[in-house]
């Protein structure tokens, strides 16, 4: 029996998600491995394409954080990279935290960037690494050779796919949120998409209906 996690996983990669004008396109979460929170059993898949240069990445991190906060385990944030080409550093702050991921520390990497205290440049971005704790060594060694580059340009391959062209783009359950989302947008996004997945499928009304039920 499939958890929910992988049912909604399933569910993605084999339903079109409607993206407006008729375009659709299938999201792919398997495939590569990418930074997640979260049970994986939640009913709801957050999926953020977002980039550590962009503005309105960085003032929408508060309210995820507070999301995460109110909905605990009942949700599964899924980490992106989407790095905007006019974000000059955008790429390598985002190898870098790949990087970090390496040595169990994306999430405070994240966070620290994402604070915009942090300055995107690459003597920094060695220097956060050892103030998080991290092996710099390692880590060094690792941005040096842009280790994880071409993960990136994965996901931005599958974000152009998709039609994105600015960030923070969301997926909640397969259905599209971007530019300014207040809290409690997202949070009645979410909640829409805890209801949904709680209802009964055609195919069980369809079978309890010939069950009598």
């Amino acid at each position: 029996m499939l958890s929910k996690a992988r049912a909604a996983l399933l569910l993605l990669l084999l339903v079109p998600l409607v993206l407006g004008a008729g375009a659709s396109a299938d999201i792919d979460l398997t495939r590569l491995p990418h930074p997640t929170l979260g049970s994986e059993d939640a009913t709801v898949t957050f999926v953020e394409f977002s980039d550590f240069e962009c503005p309105n990445c960085r003032r929408l991190e508060p309210e995820l954080k507070q999301l995460r906060r109110i909905y605990g385990e009942r949700i599964r944030f899924i980490w992106m990279d989407f790095p905007l080409d006019a974000h000059h550093h955008a790429m390598l702050a985002a190898v870098a935290a790949r990087c970090a991921g390496e040595q169990g520390q994306f999430w405070p990497y994240h966070d620290a960037l994402m604070s915009g205290h942090e300055s995107l440049g690459a003597g920094n971005l060695d220097d956060l690494g050892a103030r998080l704790g991290m092996d710099s060594t390692k880590f060094d060694r690792c941005l040096t050779e842009r280790r994880y580059q071409g993960l990136i340009e994965s996901d931005i391959d599958q974000g152009n796919r998709l039609g994105i062209s600015g960030t923070p783009t969301m997926f909640i359950n397969g259905h599209e949120y971007s530019g300014d989302q207040s809290i409690g947008d997202l949070k009645a996004a979410i909640d829409r998409a805890v209801k949904e997945a709680s209802a009964p499928s055609a195919i069980e009304q369809s079978s309890r209906s010939a069950r009598g039920e």
